[in-house]
């Protein structure tokens, strides 16, 4: 009787973990001139509640962001800002279809803006 319970409750296991939706991988890398700026990345859905920006790190960034399934299902499109000190942000964003097109060309997104002084008089 113990065998059986053993194999059945194993068996229960691997056929949940089997089930689980494993988040999409988006590997990442962020350049910018000059560097040293931070980078935050967010995905908007189709709600209407503006999702939170997520520090990054700092340029040159490699990394890989890890978005949910349902999220990305969802997505409208994810932006990605460069900010550093005495320098105007810049933004980009990307739909959807064109991260898929960016993954499958590239093996990855890629971006290196250069940033505009920003002077005070």
């Amino acid at each position: 009787m113990k065998p059986f319970f053993m194999l059945s409750a194993i068996s229960m296991v691997l056929l949940l973990s089997s089930c689980s939706s494993a988040p999409k991988t988006v590997p990442l890398k962020v350049y910018s001139e000059p560097s040293g700026g931070y980078v935050v990345y967010r995905v908007d859905s189709n709600s209407d509640v503006d999702a939170p920006w997520v520090y990054l790190g700092t340029t040159p960034l490699e990394s890989t962001l890890q978005i949910e399934k349902a999220l990305a299902k969802n997505a409208r499109k994810l932006s990605i800002r460069v900010m550093k000190e005495g320098y105007f942000d810049i933004s980009k964003d990307w739909e959807p279809e064109k991260v898929k097109s960016e993954i499958n060309e590239r093996k990855m997104l890629f971006w290196n803006p250069s940033l505009v002084e920003h002077k005070t008089e």
